[in-house]
């Protein structure tokens, strides 16, 4: 007896020993009448799963829990504490701010989710980041919310309003980014403000760089300007309106001097026709443009003749009738000729222009150059006044004449001029076309001529496309490369910025104006000068000061007449503001990343590459990270107006009727924005797809449950050498495997395919494979068993390696796993732990074995009907896979094999044959009964297999040996 008891305890535990072992235990209990297992319960002997940590929280509870971890494990104490005490160099993740204007929506949530998964998946692996969040605090929409109508109102006035909404918007923002779990320094200065001190000096002292550069200029152009807002807008300040109503004219214009070619036509009028979508300008009509194609003189029904291009006779003789063609000219036979101008009935030229196409109209285009820019440049090329009789509202000015000073040309002002010039209107109809609107405003903009300042992008286009080059787009997906191609094309065409605006709440462009010649002044001493007035007297210097305090002494003998300069009234262009942050908020200028919505493309996108460029000649990011925005489940985008709008507070808190609206928690919300957020351009937010993510999330937390749980320290104290299964390291092979594809995919900003490989690895390889195959270990086993403490061993790392993996997307559920872990004495948060998948083990060779039993497994259980424990197998493989086989299983007959406990078989006998390709199962039921304690071996007579006699045993054997 005590010859085995030392044999079994030297791990010498072949079948025989095994079995006369127990079947001594048996006699020995029968000897001193211990009663069989027969009626015995043996649930109290088996060491299940252990833990406190709960299986789900609901309601009221998940939002407690929730703030409590945020709490207990210092989420906002974790990017002050990885810039402590993790290593150089940063990764650099650059924060485009967002707007201080209203309640956090899920675009937010979408936005700032993404950012803080990727500042996570550094931080896990011990990478240090560097990330300022920052808020644009400047611009029309906060004006807007605070007056409703700035006329009267004085320029302080609005800004003290918009500054405290601004503030206050920024509060709500912040409250709810940090309720999120969001990981950055929250305080006031650990993030970034447009309209604060330090970012409004830097960004004057940027813009006297800039002109010192000769890159900002001021000048009268046409510019897009909104009459509701009473300003210019940029290009990417516009939304276009698909439906929108124009009227669509057919205006003959009577030619005064006729070509030389022309000139047997003299004796009745010729008139030229062109087309327009805008007749209000033909007010300030300077020119007819042409193009070198073939030209036509035609004559309609009533004898009226006219001249347009040759491709365009059958569009407009549909509007207008039958044509008779009566001779053909060349394009540039017209620059000879002159017409009337349709109001004024001035003397004007035909002019070359290389815009002229004859894809719609006429082949003749109207040519007012203080609307629009290809007329602009025709002045520019022929010394042509750009006359410009609009004025911010919208209407005719004075100059434009008594009859239609003061009307709006986007409705009356056109009625108006048609009426006037009613006989020359060859033909009038609707059309609905695609228009320019003002984005905040929602109503149409206006091409208008005015001064404004300018960046001159044509100086600096060819470096800002060459960095663009280099640049990599995440994730990797078709639609990056068309919007990437988009901003190529933008910046392409793009000839300069316009960045000034005609508001009050934003940073001035610093510069003074002579009033006798309008004469500009800016340079470095006033910049510095005005740098020290802002910190003395606050943001609202530049409007409360007096004049010549605002130059000082020393300038003003500079300037000599003091009296005769005025302040600007212009601010500059929020995307100037945002798009300048770059220079104040990044080490050596440059981030890793940018991360914002495709929209960006042509907003921040690109104001923060041009002002890079132009100010240290390269771009301020190696890569950009593009995520979709928000839509409903019909695919529309939300909108407060139309009432689709999901607050992500609801689906985090939930509400009084938790069957309505259910408090998912954070981390459904941080699952969803992860699954959907990189995956197309448009992100749906549905109750499907909420529901869906919860549940997700839940079965994530399950099987970390049932892991900590094997973790329950069964034996403290003990020190055994694991005993370590082929079973065991093809896990934590497959766990390298798994680590090692998991950076890969966080790395490469792949979110969505994250997550499908985490839930799809806990569920088939942890939870149904491995898990599942070493209960019977956990479970049975002796509790300090070597083998069973390798399967304590390799969960603990199964625990680790999974919570790890999952924690940038799930933080909560991450850190409450980590609170439970039964060696976190000390509640030590996940994120100040290191950790490191060992190389050894990497073992392809093991894995390979295992997996061949595994695939058989499949077949097994494929074939069975019955619980697999019942029934014994005969497995005949060939060689190879006999090979593979053989190392799990050394005996040819065995119930004890690690063969056995893989395919779940009472017993299996393995048969190596050259006569088949593949491996071939036989099943048959079992002649004996299975253990009564672990369902598992063969029983002995007593209803125990010989395993589970030794485990119930080994104490009272023990005992009696003293």
């Amino acid at each position: 007896m005590f010859t085995f008891l030392a044999q079994i305890r030297a791990g010498k535990k072949t079948e025989f020993i095994m079995r006369t072992y127990a079947e001594f235990c048996h006699a020995w209990w029968l000897a001193r009448g211990i009663k069989t297992a027969a009626k015995q319960n043996y649930t109290k002997t088996v060491l299940l799963p252990q833990t406190n940590f709960p299986a789900r929280h609901s309601g009221k509870k998940r939002v407690e829990m929730d703030k409590y971890l945020i709490e207990k494990c210092g989420f906002l104490e974790l990017y002050n504490w990885q810039r402590k005490h993790l290593p150089e160099p940063d990764f650099v993740l650059h924060d485009g701010p967002p707007y201080a204007n209203g309640e956090p929506h899920m675009g937010h949530a979408l936005n700032k989710i993404l950012k803080d998964i990727t500042l996570r998946s550094k931080i896990i692996t011990g990478r240090r980041v560097h990330y300022v969040p920052g808020w644009d605090c400047h611009g029309l929409p906060i004006e807007q919310k605070v007056i409703s109508n700035a006329k009267g109102v004085s320029p302080l006035e609005i800004r003290q309003k918009a500054r405290k909404y601004a503030s206050d918007a920024v509060a709500k923002q912040r409250q709810v980014f940090m309720s999120w779990g969001l990981t950055a320094d929250w305080s006031e200065s650990g993030c970034y403000f447009t309209n604060h001190t330090s970012y409004v000096k830097n960004q004057l002292q940027q813009f006297v760089n800039l002109h010192q550069k000769g890159l900002i200029f001021r000048a009268f152009k046409p510019v897009h300007w909104s009459p509701s807002s009473r300003t210019a807008l940029a290009e990417s300040e516009l939304e276009y309106n698909e439906f929108h109503q124009s009227k669509s004219v057919i205006i003959r214009m009577q030619l005064d001097t006729l070509p030389s070619k022309l000139r047997n036509l003299e004796d009745r009028p010729l008139y030229a026709l062109i087309w327009t979508t805008t007749p209000w300008s033909l007010i300030a009509n300077q020119a007819i443009a042409f193009s070198h194609i073939p030209y036509c003189v035609v004559e309609d029904n009533s004898g009226n003749r006219y001249i347009l291009a040759q491709e365009c006779l059958a569009d407009v003789e549909r509007k207008i009738g039958p044509l008779k063609i009566l001779t053909t000219i060349e394009g540039q036979d017209l620059t000879e000729a002159k017409y009337l101008h349709p109001v004024t009935k001035e003397r004007l030229p035909f002019l070359f222009g290389k815009h002229v196409t004859v894809k719609v109209g006429t082949g003749l285009v109207h040519t007012a150059p203080a609307h629009g820019p290809d007329d602009f440049l025709i002045a520019l090329e022929n010394d042509i006044p750009v006359l410009s009789f609009i004025d911010e509202d919208g209407c005719f000015t004075k100059e434009a004449g008594d009859r239609f000073a003061g009307l709006d040309v986007l409705t009356d002002g056109g009625n108006r001029v048609l009426d006037h010039i009613g006989a020359d209107v060859v033909h009038l109809d609707t059309t609905v076309h695609s228009y320019p609107y003002d984005w905040r405003t929602k109503k149409p903009v206006i091409i208008r001529a005015s001064h404004q300042w300018f960046i001159d992008i044509g100086s600096i286009r060819q470096k800002a496309i060459d960095s663009i080059a280099n640049l990599s787009v995440y994730p990797k997906q078709n639609e990056q490369e068309t919007h990437l191609n988009a901003l190529l094309a933008q910046i392409k065409q793009r000839p300069y910025w316009c960045i000034s605006r005609q508001r009050a709440w934003g940073t001035p462009i610093p510069v003074l104006y002579n009033k006798q010649t309008g004469d500009t002044y800016t340079s470095r001493k006033l910049v510095d000068r005005l740098c020290k007035l802002m910190e003395r007297h606050g943001p609202d210097y530049w409007w409360e000061l007096p004049i010549e305090k605002l130059i000082g002494r020393e300038l003003r003998q500079e300037l000599n007449d003091a009296d005769g300069w005025e302040r600007g009234n212009d601010i500059m262009d929020i995307w100037l503001d945002s798009g300048l942050s770059w220079s104040a908020v990044l080490p050596k200028c440059k981030a890793d990343l940018y991360l914002e919505g495709i929209d960006q493309f042509g907003g921040w996108f690109q104001s923060s590459l041009l002002t890079s460029i132009a100010l240290q000649e390269c771009s301020p990011y190696s890569s950009l990270f593009v995520h979709g925005f928000i839509v409903d489940d019909k695919a529309a985008k939300m909108s407060k107006s139309v009432g689709n709008v999901v607050n992500p507070e609801l689906i985090t808190k939930g509400e009084e009727n938790p069957n309505k609206n259910p408090a998912y928690g954070v981390d459904t919300l941080r699952w969803w924005v992860a699954s959907h957020g990189c995956l197309h351009t448009q992100v749906p937010v549905t109750t499907a797809l909420l529901r869906e993510s919860h549940e997700s999330v839940q079965k994530l937390r399950m099987i970390l449950r049932f892991l900590l749980g094997a973790l329950h320290p069964y034996c403290e104290g003990i020190t055994v050498e694991p005993e370590y299964f082929y079973l065991d390291k093809y896990m934590l092979h497959s766990l390298h495997q798994y680590n090692k594809n998991i950076q890969s995919l966080y790395d490469n900003y792949l979110y969505h395919q994250l997550c499908k490989r985490i839930t799809h690895y806990l569920a088939n390889v942890v939870s149904a494979e491995y898990c599942h195959l070493i209960k019977d270990r956990l479970y049975c086993d002796e509790a300090a068993s070597p083998t069973r403490l390798a399967a304590v061993e390799v969960t603990r790392e199964v625990l680790t390696v999974l919570t790890r993996s999952i924690a940038p997307i799930v933080p909560h559920l991450a850190e409450e796993v980590w609170l439970h872990h039964p060696e976190n004495l000390a509640s030590v948060p996940l994120y100040h732990t290191e950790y490191k998948v060992p190389e050894n083990w990497y073992q392809p060779e093991i894995a390979e074995h295992v997996q061949t039993a595994l695939n058989l497994r499949n077949r097994v259980n494929t074939l069975a009907d019955r619980n697999t424990w019942e029934l014994s197998g005969i497995v005949t493989a060939p060689e190879d896979d006999y090979s593979s086989l053989s190392i799990l299983q050394r005996d040819e007959e065995s119930s004890t094999s690690e063969l056995c406990e893989i395919l779940q078989l009472s017993a299996i006998t393995l048969v190596k044959s050259s006569a088949t390709t593949e491996i071939q199962i036989e099943l048959h039921n079992t002649e004996k009964l299975l253990c009564q304690r672990c369902r598992r071996h063969p029983e002995l007579e007593n209803r125990l297999c010989s395993r589970c006699v030794k485990v119930l045993d080994v104490a009272n054997v023990s005992s009696m040996s003293v």
